[in-house]
């Protein structure tokens, strides 16, 4: 029998015979057939609220014809299952557990027969390469999507309620799996069945066959969204996903809890994605208005402010429809944050940039990964708003080469945005958000680099995030190159 793999992170189906995790296949683009997935039940209702359990997200009516059902998926994947789907989906009943199910890649069983006889707990066991995955993600990779969570719930509530949810477990074995097979250039299959796995199960929750959408399932759909960013080509399906979730289901935003600081990351992606496209925000901003980040006076609370007005500059400044003075109401909101700002978000050390290789970035140490952030997200904020000054936002990098003093603004702050990065190691996202303000297609960055050492050091910053991080940035360092042979040229 075929196995059939959707693909939504590549846009692409996998097809191939049950022969085990590594059999040969062949991909077929399917990107128009994935994309409805997600947006096949929307009938137009982003930015509304629709929290109940009746299709608001709904993702499709059913199976493709020649598709194996989730259970079937996952049997052939984790063993042969004798019941039904919603052990999968759900948390695992005693007596799913007692026949052997293996739901998801968790081997609920006895420590012995014995144990079933006098009613014993149930002992709960990873195998060894599922155990290596789950604490490869905690230990690595959670602080991404924690940087501003006060309550690190990737790190602490996510790893434990994936232990009785297998749709949230098989996003993170997929995701660590990348991770760990990019760092050591391995084979990628293992985390294509994982994600597939994963699909297979949210399919039935997004289409409101499972009780609606719930922290859970927003939760699978940002970390499946992290580890789509990791493709050599983005083609951006979940983070369409997530989107669709938030604006219908807009109470996320100011949920509390899991489903809230889920939201926070999505929306940290969309302003990344954003940047790099120069197309308008696609977060509705309404659905954080409730948000206690806006009363709670924290460190955290101040850095994720940063954050939100960043994305309220994004949702204007690409907008051909949006009004000048809006931009000058929230540029001066940025002012105001960063001159009231806690004295936690100063640099505990601050060198200037130096004429070797080593040292073309400032040195500035900052006390925690999300004072990093904070401040990060204020000099993004600025190079923005320089070039959002231009009569005409269409010409603007063209305006900004006969502007020297905004080349010298834009340089200034993007040069903080990389030494935060570069001289901070704990907070590994910022390396990220560095990428994502240093390389893009004509986004503002990679030409106000114009001194040879300068260009070195940038590319030696790529290359060490593609080294702690196992995000390839070759097409990025390709993608610079050519920007900065064509100043060399002109």
């Amino acid at each position: 029998m075929v196995m059939l793999m959707m693909l939504m992170m590549m846009g692409r189906r996998f097809l191939g015979g049950r022969c085990g995790w590594f059999g040969g296949g062949r991909f077929l683009d399917e990107t128009d057939e994935v994309r409805g997935l997600y947006e096949g039940q929307q009938d137009g209702k982003d930015g509304q609220d629709g929290q109940d359990g009746d299709g608001g997200v709904g993702v499709c009516e059913g199976e493709d014809e020649g598709g194996l059902s989730p259970d079937e998926e996952v049997g052939g994947l984790f063993g042969n299952p004798s019941e039904p789907t919603d052990h999968l989906w759900g948390s695992g009943s005693s007596s799913a557990a007692s026949q052997g199910l293996l739901d998801g890649g968790l081997i609920r069983a006895p420590e012995s027969d014995a144990a079933v006889g006098l009613g014993l707990p149930l002992r709960l066991s990873f195998n060894e390469r599922e155990a290596t995955l789950m604490r490869n993600y905690v230990e690595n990779m959670a602080l991404w999507a924690d940087i501003t969570d006060p309550h690190r719930h990737f790190e602490i509530e996510v790893p434990v309620r994936a232990v009785q949810e297998p749709v949230l477990r098989l996003a993170i074995f997929a995701f660590s799996s990348r991770h760990v097979e990019r760092q050591r250039k391995g084979n990628e299959a293992e985390a294509l069945q994982y994600h597939n796995a994963c699909l297979q199960l949210l399919i039935p929750a997004l289409s409101g066959a499972k009780g609606g959408v719930n922290d859970v399932v927003l939760a699978t759909v940002a970390i499946l969204r992290q580890h789509e960013e990791m493709e050599y080509d983005d083609n951006q399906f979940h983070l369409t996903g997530a989107m669709h979730i938030m604006n219908t289901v807009s109470s996320f935003g100011s949920s509390g809890g899991l489903g809230e600081a889920a939201a926070w990351l999505c929306l940290r992606d969309d302003i990344h994605v954003s940047l790099i496209s120069q197309k308008p925000l696609r977060t509705n901003l309404e659905c954080f208005h409730r948000s206690d980040i806006f009363v709670r006076d924290d460190d955290f609370a101040w850095a994720s402010r940063m954050v939100f007005l960043l994305a309220k500059i994004l949702r204007c400044a690409f907008n051909q429809v949006s009004e000048s003075t809006e931009l000058q109401i929230i540029a001066r909101e940025v002012e105001e944050w960063n001159a009231s700002k806690p004295p936690s978000f100063e640099p505990l050390r601050a060198l200037p940039r130096g004429k070797e290789v080593s040292r073309r970035f400032p040195e500035l140490w900052m006390l925690l990964p999300v004072h990093v952030v904070g401040v990060q997200y204020y000099h993004i904020a600025k190079i923005v708003l320089a070039f959002s000054c231009c009569p005409s936002p269409v010409l603007a990098y063209e305006s900004f080469r006969n502007s020297r003093n905004t080349e010298k603004t834009i340089r200034h702050h993007l040069f903080m945005v990389l030494a935060l990065a570069k001289s901070n190691s704990k907070a590994e996202n910022t390396l990220f958000t560095a990428r994502h303000s240093l390389v893009a297609s004509n986004e503002p960055g990679g030409w106000v680099i114009r001194h040879r050492l300068d260009q070195e050091a940038a590319e030696i910053l790529l290359r060490e995030m593609w080294t702690r991080t196992g995000w390839d940035v070759a097409a990025s360092i390709q993608s610079l190159r050519e920007q900065w042979a064509d100043e060399s040229d002109s």
